[in-house]
């Protein structure tokens, strides 16, 4: 299930660097997609929401299960 939140995590951010991208190449104007604009913004404030809790998780506590999670990924990619 991890691996699961982890991949929409990575899609969130995806889909927030491709509308930046897209607004800085020129492709479209974030007012004439307003609701496109929105749903991104709020992807981008989920996101920054989720990044904010795993670091007051991580800094509180040294010996538990989210720390235990972080380094069994850093270790996969070969940190």
């Amino acid at each position: 299930m991890s691996g699961l939140f982890n991949f929409l995590w990575a899609l969130c951010v995806g889909a927030v660097a491709l509308f930046g991208f897209l607004v800085v190449m020129g492709a479209f104007s974030p007012g004439d997609v307003l609701w496109l604009t929105l749903i991104v913004a709020v992807l981008a404030v989920l996101f920054v929401i989720h990044q904010v809790r795993i670091a007051r998780e991580l800094h509180g506590h040294r010996e538990d299960r989210m720390t235990r999670e972080v380094q069994q990924i850093r270790e996969r990619r070969g940190f």
